[in-house]
Order: structure tokens, then C-alpha cells, then sequence
């Protein structure tokens, strides 16, 4: 099928961490269908580009809702698409509002099939600015024919909002083929969190943890891959801790570069207030790394005492027992018990089955009730 995939949130080469869960997706939907990408660019100036990205075609077409001019051209390249597209797939909540006009108005316009991350839509408290104001927005998510989303936890959300019967699950992509390499779990501890540093991945409580786990005298070392705005606070507060010279605030480190930093640390710790799929911590599974997380969040879909330790309570002595506990679990654990499962079950080819099989039933109900309209 020719599906036409319009996004507000995907890589660039000047923003490659931006949602590569989107990217991963339209990869997996190409491995049995002709996909062309519209990024619709909020804010961005200039003229529409068109690029290869990752071997993936994109056309960046800039969208100001200041500049009604910005408005028409981008709405005016997603009609024209949508006439050669099978299936219209939107993926970030801001698509929906981004394409509702132009969907709705079109003749004749292909099924539409929209995929969910964003934990705003979960609970809009969770994002800072005015978001919470506009919730209501979410009411929108009526308007796709079907809606997916990575965790059963955000299906249940969607499910309000959506049609009845829309919604199903269709996990983030975990593609890893490196060979798997045994944690060493040698002196220092090497825990790694991969995150944002802001207020919801809780940098300064894992700062805090990392200075109980050395006052109990163990030797941990915590790389934080990811910047931020708490960038400085957090390096200030291990200074002033004493735990500096334990922390590696590695910056932002392209998506492809990761899975090596995973491989080098013995667990994966991240003491979030929020998240819906959490990429991060399905890659350190399928690297063969044990988890530590809170006990909440839609990564509950595949993180268990099996493979990780999740937590209760939001204190350095919970998380820090915790990280211990996972130590005495996973030390010694061939890897690969913890990264089989993972890779089978989120690669490119079992999410772009899912996909396909989405499609493949959307068109068919689409010409079942097309058939049945000129019988009528």
C-alpha cells in the first residue's frame, strides 16, 4: 500500500534525538510498504525541503499558525499527498490537529490510522506550560478511523477519546542485532540512565541515590546520557554531595550510538515520574541489562521482577535498595535471558506485522462499507 505518514515530531540531522520511536516505526512499516514522510516543522521558516534521512525520504515542510501563508502551503502538500496515499498515517498528538482540516474536508480521503506516545495525553498534568488548559483537545482523537498505542496503559487513555473499538497496541520498535555482551558488575557499579535532564526523569533523586549507595560504601558510578535544563543543577548537587567524580553527564548521544553505552554499564536506573513506552529501558533489555525503575508507567507491558526491579516509593532509600536488590538478581544472569524476549517482540518485523495487519483490516471494513452504501 502507498501510505502517506505526516508527523510533527521526527529526526533531522540538527535534531536526530527528536522522536526516533517515529522513525523506527516508519522503518518498520517499510518493510512491506511504500511510506512517504511529511514532517510538519512547528514554528520553522524557509521553504519546504526534501531530503533522504536514514535512508527514509522526507519532505520538511514548515507550519507557523502566525503565518497563514506557512498554514496553506503545508496543508496545501499534505492534500496533495493524501490523493496518492492508500493510508493516511498520523503519528504525535499535534498531527491530529495539524491534518484534521484537511482530512476531513477532502473527497473521497484515505482511512486514517494515528499512533501515540506522548505521556501529555496520558496526564496532561505531567507537562509543564498551558497544556493542561487545552486537554481538551484530546477529543479530536475521535476523528482517526483507528488509533494505536505503545503501552496498554495509554490505550486505556485513548479509549476515552477515541471511536469505539479504535484503539489497539502497537508497541515502539527495539531493533538491536549487536552481539550481546556479559555485564561485568566489577568496581565501580556502572548504572546508566538515558533521559532529558528535567524535572520528570527526577535527575536530582537519582543524584541523591547514587550519594545514599556511596555512603552505604559502594562503589557506583551513574552516566547520564541526555541534556537538559537541569544540566547545571544536577552536576551542582553532586558536587555539593560529594559525588561528582561517580557522575558522567554524557550530553545527547545519537540514537545509533546508544546500545554501545549500554553495553557498558551493569544496570539501567531511572527514577521517572512519568513515561509511557520508555524506549530507553527496552534497549537496555535487549542489551542484556537489568532495570531498575518506579513501579508505575506503561513500561509495566514488559518489565517484571523477571527482568528488572520496580519500585515503591520515591525516596534515595528506596531506589538505592532497590538498585542492590537488582545487583544480587541479575549478577551473574546470562544476558541473553533478559534480550530474547525483548528483541523478538519489538523488532522492525513484528511491529511492522502489526501494522500491516492494521491496514489490511482498516481498508477492508473501508470497502466492506463502501460496498454496502452502493447496494443500499
Amino acid at each position: 500500500m502507498r501510505v502517506l505518514v505526516v508527523t510533527t515530531w521526527f529526526p533531522s540531522s540538527s535534531e536526530p534525538v527528536q522522536a526516533p520511536f517515529n522513525l523506527e516505526h516508519v522503518k518498520a512499516i517499510s518493510r512491506k510498504h511504500d511510506v512517504r514522510v511529511i514532517h510538519v516543522v512547528l514554528g520553522g521558516t524557509g521553504d519546504p525541503v526534501t531530503e533522504t534521512y536514514e535512508g527514509v525520504r522526507v519532505r520538511r515542510v514548515p507550519f507557523r499558525p502566525t503565518s497563514p501563508l506557512s498554514m496553506f502551503r503545508a496543508w496545501s502538500a499534505i492534500r496533495g499527498a493524501l490523493r496518492q496515499a492508500d493510508v493516511l498515517h498520523t503519528m504525535a498528538f499535534s498531527s491530529v490537529l495539524v491534518v484534521a482540516p484537511v482530512q476531513v474536508l477532502s473527497f473521497a480521503a484515505p482511512p486514517w490510522v494515528h499512533s501515540e506516545h506522548w505521556s501529555g495525553v496520558t496526564n496532561p498534568e505531567s507537562v509543564p506550560g498551558r497544556w493542561k488548559s487545552f486537554a481538551w483537545l484530546r477529543h479530536a482523537l475521535r476523528l482517526p478511523d483507528r488509533l494505536t498505542s505503545v503501552t496498554s496503559q495509554l490505550a486505556e487513555v485513548l479509549a476515552t477519546f477515541g471511536r469505539p473499538g479504535s484503539v489497539s497496541v502497537v508497541p515502539c520498535v527495539v531493533e538491536n542485532d549487536r552481539p550481546i555482551v556479559q555485564p561485568s558488575f566489577g568496581d565501580p557499579l556502572e548504572l546508566v540512565a538515558v533521559a532529558g535532564l528535567i524535572e520528570g526523569k527526577r535527575p536530582l533523586m537519582a543524584v541523591r541515590t547514587l550519594e545514599w549507595l556511596r555512603a552505604k560504601g559502594h562503589d557506583v558510578r551513574l552516566t547520564w546520557i541526555g541534556g537538559g535544563v537541569l544540566a547545571e543543577e544536577t552536576y551542582d548537587l553532586a558536587a555539593e554531595l560529594g559525588v561528582a567524580d561517580s557522575l558522567v553527564l554524557a550530553g545527547r548521544v545519537a540514537p545509533r550510538d546508544v546500545f554501545a553505552r549500554l553495553e557498558q554499564a551493569d544496570l539501567f536506573f531511572l527514577p521517572t515520574a512519568q513515561e509511557n513506552f520508555l524506549t530507553a529501558a527496552a534497549e537496555s533489555l535487549s542489551a542484556g541489562r537489568g532495570v531498575v525503575v518506579p513501579g508505575h508507567g506503561g513500561y509495566l507491558d514488559y518489565v517484571d521482577e523477571a527482568n528488572g526491579v520496580l519500585v515503591d516509593g520515591n525516596s534515595p532509600e528506596a531506589y538505592g535498595s532497590a538498585i542492590l536488590r537488582a545487583v544480587e538478581k541479575f549478577r551473574g544472569l546470562d544476558a541473553r535471558r533478559l534480550a530474547d524476549p525483548i528483541r523478538s517482540r519489538f523488532s522492525r518485523d513484528a511491529v511492522g506485522d502489526a501494522f500491516d495487519s492494521l491496514y489490511t483490516a482498516l481498508c477492508a471494513d473501508r470497502a466492506g462499507t463502501a460496498g454496502a452504501e452502493r447496494r443500499g
